[in-house]
């Protein structure tokens, strides 16, 4: 088998899986939000664009939560 075509089922067999992937990434791209945002929702979404992924993320924050002073 040629090196191309493990690459290729590798790929194809991520993305069979990629509904499990967005599903961790909302879940810690929440718990990150949550330390700057009071929020009320987390949305993964993602499609397969040539031979790349695109994930869109989308946060609904009530508010962001007041912290010091940020030294740069």
């Amino acid at each position: 088998m040629s090196l191309l075509r493990l690459e290729e089922i590798l790929v194809n067999d991520k993305f069979e899986n990629i509904s499990q992937i967005a599903h961790l990434i909302e879940k810690e791209v929440a718990k990150v939000a949550k330390n700057y945002l009071v929020t009320s929702g987390t949305v993964v979404r993602y499609k397969k664009a040539g031979g790349k992924f695109v994930f869109n993320i989308e946060l609904t924050a009530e508010r962001v939560k007041p912290f010091g002073k940020i030294i740069g």
